[in-house]
């Protein structure tokens, strides 16, 4: 068992979430509410160490009222640095990291009071994690991510619902939604996305897009 997955982002219309500078504020402030809102649903806001180093996100609930959810940060290597917000004690932060990783950062994270969850090999199985924080009581996750973890969750078809707000701008070059290796046509993708919705956002600006995300296996 694993728990159900939320994969959110704001994209431009040619789907980067980030310029080729890691520019990546592109949601009006009703979009953010609208994202804090779900955070707050949630009982995990799961990211990956690339998003901590660039944008060094709290990943607190801030615009709404309501309860901060579990921090997930997928670390394999420890290359966040140990003063990032996500590791602050505003809200209880687990690390998902390797057998490989630094044991002096393992050491010091866990000193602050932040729980590290290490896995043999090289990186981490998201597949298993998921299931270790199902175990752990967590039964909702919210993915806000970057370009590689995004990639990993849905191409591992970990994911069962996306909501993209596609904003009014364009980059031309920058960090798509999905960076990996990519699909040959779209019968080679593992997975099948189902329109729920497609909504104008209330600043007539961004539309909101939900998909549902079908498993072909």
């Amino acid at each position: 068992m694993r728990p159900y997955v939320y994969l959110a982002a704001a994209v431009t219309i040619d789907g980067r979430i980030a310029s080729k500078t890691g520019y990546s504020r592109l949601s009006c402030p009703i979009d953010l509410r609208r994202l804090h809102e779900l955070r707050a649903k949630v009982d995990a806001v799961l990211v990956g160490a690339g998003t901590i180093r660039v944008d060094n996100p709290r990943l607190t609930v801030r615009y709404v009222q309501g309860r901060n959810p579990v921090r997930v940060v997928v670390d394999g290597a420890l290359s966040a640095p140990l003063d990032a917000r996500v590791f602050d004690s505003s809200a209880p932060t687990v690390v998902l990291t390797t057998e490989n990783a630094p044991k002096d950062k393992v050491n010091a994270l866990r000193e602050r009071g932040v729980q590290v969850i290490e896995f043999p090999g090289d990186a981490v199985p998201l597949g298993e994690a998921l299931e270790m924080l199902y175990s752990m009581g967590i039964r909702s996750v919210l993915v806000e991510g970057g370009g590689r973890i995004n990639w990993q969750m849905l191409s591992q078809c970990l994911v069962d619902e996306l909501v993209i707000t596609v904003t009014p701008y364009a980059f031309g070059a920058g960090t798509s939604l999905l960076e990996g290796p990519g699909f040959d046509d779209v019968e080679s993708a593992p997975f099948r996305l189902r329109l729920q919705s497609a909504e104008i956002c209330e600043c007539g600006q961004e539309v909101v897009l939900r998909y549902r995300v079908e498993c072909k296996r």
